[in-house]
């Protein structure tokens, strides 16, 4: 079987751009996380996600899944996005209800259409690369199949759940063998060596009536929720939101049907998953990652971020993350830089809201 990647069909983007960001504080808040952040010196996260598939993707096929605190925030960051692309949930309840409430949204509009499902706020380098694995994938999904990328590892990273590919069905496009939790590094150096491997990066390009229908087949209570949900109008997602299925599109969909394939594809993908990530996104032959009005002498290794008008000066120290906002300062060894949470689990305890 061969994929025209040449015959585009309706593509639609859903952005899931709901999380809170708790490893990026103290500039992640509540009110503008992660997703709404410039980490990079190129605007937000989000509407960088949304400028680099617009080639395939207006704006007006695309649909942004995020928490009702936020939905003025992003309104900001995408001033033309139409107000009815906008679907804030009145709370969290993983990725499965919110990927299946975009699809039967988008189901009613167009009813053949592609889904893009993309997350907020993943770091992409080499963007004609990812728009060539893109439309790849989504000419898989226009064979019927449910295609997610496929990161080649680069290294034996424990953080992410991986994916082994089977046999080839199409140039560049893969069977599924089997979705892999998160290894220890005994196991990740195995995945790295096998060279079948390759890191989960959570996008999934699929038929939105596939997708609805492979709900409807292994979570049915779920999918007649959300299809009631949308059919009664926004006047039923307060009541109705907080009642759906607390899951993951994973759990939910892809670890369990059989019209998944993978798409490997390089492109200088990052997740982006705290502060330590920022060190391999510092500028050629520099030796720390710099943001802000920052002075660095004698020292190497660094991440160091000033933000809100402030300076960041570090003298003598490396392979430290130092961030510094209007009202706080974080600080620890590059290596401890996920322990931010720790912080904002103490600060949550503490009640002091407006630090969160």
């Amino acid at each position: 079987m061969c994929y025209d990647t040449a015959v585009m069909p309706q593509v639609w983007t859903i952005v899931m751009a709901g999380g809170v960001g708790s490893r990026f504080w103290p500039v992640s808040r509540r009110a503008r996380p992660k997703q709404l952040l410039d980490l990079f010196g190129d605007g937000p996260m989000l509407r960088v996600t949304v400028d680099r598939v617009a080639p395939i993707a207006p704006l007006e096929r695309t649909l942004v899944v995020t928490g009702e605190v936020l939905r003025d925030a992003v309104r900001e960051a995408l001033p033309g996005l139409p107000p009815e692309n906008l679907l804030c949930e009145p709370c969290g309840r993983n990725t499965a209800p919110a990927v299946g409430w975009a699809a039967a949204v988008v189901r009613r509009r167009d009813p053949d259409a592609i889904l893009m499902v993309l997350p907020a706020d993943q770091h992409i380098a080499d963007v004609p690369a990812y728009q060539a694995t893109c439309r790849r994938a989504i000419a898989a999904a226009a064979e019927g199949a449910i295609a997610t990328l496929g990161i080649p590892p680069t290294r034996p990273e424990t953080g992410y759940g991986y994916i082994l590919r089977g046999a080839e069905r199409a140039e560049g496009v893969y069977t599924v063998d089997a979705f892999k939790e998160k290894p220890d590094a005994e196991t990740a150096l195995a995945y790295l060596a096998d060279g079948r491997y390759a890191w989960n990066a959570g996008m999934f390009f699929m038929p939105a009536a596939l997708f609805s229908d492979e709900l409807a087949r292994f979570e049915p209570e779920l999918a007649a929720a959300l299809d009631a949900m949308v059919a009664a109008g926004d006047d039923a997602v307060a009541d109705g939101y907080p009642a759906l299925k607390k899951i993951s599109v994973d759990y939910a969909v892809m670890e369990r049907s059989d019209a998944v394939v993978v798409v490997p594809g390089s492109f200088g993908w990052s997740d982006v998953g705290s502060w330590t990530s920022l060190y391999d996104h510092r500028r050629p032959g520099e030796g720390s990652f710099h943001l802000g009005d920052v002075i660095e002498r004698d020292g190497t290794g660094n991440v160091l971020f000033a933000a809100d008008g402030g300076t960041v000066a570090a003298v003598g120290v490396d392979d430290l993350v130092v961030v510094h906002t209007r009202d706080a300062t974080f600080v620890c060894p590059r290596e401890a830089a996920q322990r931010a949470r720790e912080v904002v689990d103490v600060l949550a305890a503490r009640g002091e809201e407006d630090l969160l």
